[in-house]
């Protein structure tokens, strides 16, 4: 498809405040196209054009030894969540789940929805497990899948949105949380759930950004019930998604990615592929009333954040269109990065489960022949 014809979500220029000096010249930046298989729509945002000052050094040593367990041919993987050292789950486009029993080594398709859907998310509890994306074909609607049996068997797909529906996520069994990609005339979307969202009737659609616009792919949800998400604005919730406030992005282009491990630490990310492929990210040790300028500005866009600790972390990311991507290892709480592993893929999830004496950690992506990619390490 000519990209010049896809629909565009995008929007007039916002100068903002910021901690490095930007041009006065405004171009239109282009986070990503989705979905990636029949990419039919432009992330982007008309916005002034920062100076761009590298703190990424190339070949900078890694830390970790990152193992490619898996490839998976035409699978585009936006999630992944383990229930334990060996069992789990990866949601991709064009209707697929996939589960391992090995601890990533080799994958069964559990769930094959068919080309007209998206997978964008899923989570798991024991052998509950929910999958949530949008269906499109002459309609487009956000709609979740359900097993209570670790993927043996399925319900019909329930629909909780007329829009595109993304990732899946709880604070406890009850309370659960899924934003929208689109919208609608009044604004950006979210479906909330205070019963456990088990049928498409359990999910309430609330208005989360009356600007309208698009967000990353993570979003934060707190045991609390305290949320956030960013992308062309920073949106919070006090309750779970049931009411939000919203201000301007915290990057001067925009955000993507947002991850809290309470309410003092956070982490905001954002990257771009067009005019230059590059991505950001920008801390916060006061709960996000003050952001610190760019920690990171390095050469692929980041789509998710995975912190063991309050200090120790990775920003993963890539494009699939320039063959770059990779994880970056933050050991101070981001205020410096590394390279941690270079997948020439673009890495879009990330789960962690305990081992003895330390953590495994599994990440996952896809690469520009859409092949899914399954890197794993162990952190002691």
């Amino acid at each position: 498809m000519n990209i010049r014809n896809m629909r565009t979500i995008a929007f007039a220029l916002i100068v903002f405040t910021s901690s490095f000096v930007v041009s006065q010249e405004t171009r239109v930046h282009v986070s990503q196209r989705v979905p990636v298989t029949k990419p039919t729509m432009e992330l982007s945002a008309e916005r002034a054009t920062p100076v761009r000052v590298s703190t990424i050094a190339p070949g900078t040593r890694t830390q970790n030894t990152w193992n490619l367990l898996a490839t998976l041919p035409g699978t585009v993987i936006h999630d992944i969540t383990f229930t334990s050292a060996t069992t789990g789950y990866a949601a991709a486009e064009l209707g697929q789940v996939w589960k391992t029993t090995d601890g990533g080594k080799t994958w069964k398709e559990v769930l094959a929805a068919g080309d007209t859907y998206y997978f964008y998310g899923v989570t798991a509890s024991g052998n509950d497990v929910i999958v949530s994306g949008f269906y499109d074909s002459s309609s487009v609607y956000g709609v979740i899948y359900t097993s209570t049996n670790g993927g043996q068997s399925w319900s019909s797909p329930a629909q909780i949105t007329t829009g595109w529906a993304q990732r899946v996520r709880y604070a406890n069994a009850k309370d659960g949380l899924i934003l929208d990609l689109i919208g609608g005339s009044s604004g950006n979307w979210a479906q909330y759930t205070t019963t456990g969202g088990a049928t498409g009737s359990d999910w309430t659609t609330v208005v989360d950004n009356s600007d309208g616009g698009w967000f990353g792919l993570q979003f934060s949800l707190l045991s609390n019930l305290h949320a956030r998400a960013s992308g062309v604005n920073f949106c919070s919730s006090p309750d779970g998604g049931q009411q939000w406030s919203c201000g301007a992005s915290v990057d001067s282009v925009f955000d993507g990615p947002v991850l809290f491990l309470n309410d003092t630490y956070g982490w905001v990310g954002g990257g771009e592929i067009s005019p230059n492929v590059e991505g950001w990210v920008h801390v916060t040790t006061d709960g996000g009333q003050t952001w610190s300028g760019r920690t990171l500005d390095g050469p692929w866009p980041i789509r998710q954040f995975l912190f063991l600790t309050k200090n120790y972390g990775w920003a993963t990311g890539g494009n699939l269109y320039t063959g770059v991507g990779g994880m970056y290892l933050t050991t101070d709480g981001g205020q410096t990065w590394t390279v941690d592993s270079t997948t020439n893929a673009e890495m879009d999830a990330c789960s962690a489960h305990k081992v003895t004496g330390g953590a495994q950690v599994w990440c996952a992506g896809y690469n520009g022949s859409l092949t899914g990619v399954i890197y794993s390490t162990v952190v002691k």
